[in-house]
């Protein structure tokens, strides 16, 4: 990795979960994460979020993780709940529900939408939201931020450590690398020394595609 730097990197990790049929498992990949994050990174601050996917079988699950992921200093929102469960924020996937969402929440929560196209984030942006979820597609991520400085987080499976910089340099301000880091052939350590790896070569390119 490269010297400390201040402040914190241009790109950060965004990791959804959704499997919580083992909680010591889940506990693991966020204390493992979190643990190589701080020896592995050489910035100040580590923009990391944690998305916790929400249905009514899991509810008491997600509402006891969120803590436990809050004190390795991540940020923490649910998807698919009615209400912010007591995480920083909610991802929504209907526009519609952006501002009773907005209305209920802290004055301070975090609001995203999941957006299929450049129309649809730039329609949320009118909206107020703190980030959109678009496809992780360079070219759609460049064209965003090249029209909003609004968070935009590239979402796909297959990204990994080979395309994950090339969405940074593109404009992504957190990239959904959650499957490549759990699902590392060696473990989770490694996979997330990877992603920081690349992400800190692309924070070194001095231009962007946008």
């Amino acid at each position: 990795m490269s010297s400390d730097k201040s402040g914190s990197p241009p790109c950060g990790i965004y990791i959804r979960i959704d499997d919580f049929s083992n909680m010591l498992d889940v506990i693991g990949y966020v204390r493992k994460m979190a643990f190589t994050i701080n020896r592995a990174s050489g910035y100040e601050k580590n923009m990391v979020v944690v998305e916790l996917a929400y249905t009514d079988e899991v509810a008491e699950r997600v509402t006891d993780i969120i803590p436990v992921i809050r004190d390795q200093g991540f940020v923490v929102v649910v998807s698919g709940a009615a209400d912010m469960m007591g995480a920083d924020g909610a991802l929504l996937s209907d526009i519609s529900k952006v501002t009773a969402m907005r209305e209920t929440g802290e004055e301070d929560a975090i609001i995203g939408l999941i957006c299929d196209d450049i129309d649809a984030a730039i329609l949320a942006v009118k909206y107020d939201v703190d980030y959109v979820v678009l496809a992780a597609d360079p070219m759609l991520i460049s064209q965003f931020s090249a029209q909003s400085d609004v968070l935009c987080v590239a979402r796909g499976a297959a990204i990994t450590s080979q395309n994950c910089g090339a969405l940074a340099q593109a404009g992504a301000d957190l990239v959904d690398v959650g499957a490549y880091i759990i699902g590392h052939e060696k473990d989770i350590m490694q996979g997330t020394v990877n992603i920081l790896h690349e992400l800190d070569l692309a924070a070194q390119t001095p231009d962007r595609l946008n």
